[in-house]
């Protein structure tokens, strides 16, 4: 039998089946193995190049179930390592436009990260009702930079329900993980669409023990097709991991644009960079490309650490 891993709680994982059946089992001790290119290749020699590791299942993961227990993982499309899950769609990046101030940095640094993982994040601005009508103009003004780098942009009121019909509608038949700015209201937004969705998270978080919004665990819950994920430790972020050279290719409009030296890092004192030439006849955006360039200094920082 195929099915999906919802839950993992105390070694046992959580599966809808693809007949409809939800159970709970464990994974068999050996599960393969694959060759994996390893991340951090200066602390290793070229004969270490490949390093083995044995794969577990992680929620998201489709798996095949054998005699109760998990006997394989399918191939994964992708993989987050926080929170633990796989084969995700769509990040659902949740702002709000006021309390909290809405921070283009936060944005910028979160789509980095998911444009790392080669997922596709939808952006939704939660509070709308919070701003004047001449500031909520501007703040559509600025954001229809990203529409136009293909980002999805939606609003909403979510407590009028206002634009959530439309969110609604950008989850179904997708696994979608929640994550954005602390205090956005994520679980409002949610509330608003899925009613029930807070009636399951009280019931989950009763059977374990717990308050009911702590997340603990990475959960997914089924939705019109697809599932939306309740996950922990998806609100802080940083330029862990990413090279100075590779964090260009994260800014996607960088690519419309062509240096003099091909290992230009596109800083403000760089010579021939049609990048900063374009900040400069405000092409991009300014504070994309000054978020670039914080991001950058974090980067370099760390590697000289």
């Amino acid at each position: 039998m195929i099915g999906r891993i919802t839950n993992l709680n105390g070694g046992v994982y959580q599966v809808d089946l693809e007949n409809g059946n939800t159970i709970g089992v464990k994974a068999r001790g050996k599960l393969r193995s694959i060759k994996m290119q390893a991340v951090n290749q200066k602390a290793i020699s070229k004969k270490e190049d490949l390093r083995t590791i044995k794969l577990s299942p992680k929620v998201g993961d489709l798996v095949r179930i054998d005699n109760d227990m998990i006997a394989d993982i399918l191939n994964r499309k992708n993989e987050l390592i926080r929170p633990d899950i796989s084969n995700v769609d769509q990040i659902l990046l949740v702002f709000a436009a006021k309390e909290p101030d809405f921070s283009f940095y936060l944005l910028d640094l979160f789509i980095v990260n998911i444009t790392r993982q080669n997922i596709k994040p939808l952006i939704v601005i939660t509070k709308i009702d919070k701003l004047e009508k001449m500031e909520l103009d501007e703040l559509k003004q600025k954001m229809l930079y990203y529409t136009n780098l293909g980002y999805d942009v939606l609003y909403v009121n979510s407590k009028t329900k206002e634009g959530t019909e439309i969110v609604a509608k950008h989850l179904e038949n997708k696994i979608t993980v929640l994550s954005g700015q602390t205090g956005a209201g994520k679980s409002t937004l949610i509330n608003a669409i899925l009613p029930e969705f807070e009636l399951k998270t009280q019931e989950i978080s009763f059977a374990l023990g717990r308050g009911k919004h702590t997340t603990r665990e990475t959960t997914l819950y089924a939705y019109k097709g697809g599932y939306i994920g309740d996950t922990p430790g998806f609100s802080k972020l940083d330029v862990l991991g990413i090279a100075k050279n590779e964090l260009s290719d994260l800014f996607v409009e960088f690519k419309n644009y062509h240096c003099k030296f091909k290992d230009c890092l596109h800083q403000k004192n760089a010579l021939g960079c049609q990048i900063k030439e374009a900040y400069a006849k405000q092409s991009i955006l300014s504070t994309r490309y000054n978020n670039y360039l914080k991001m950058l200094e974090q980067i370099m920082t760390k590697e000289k650490k």
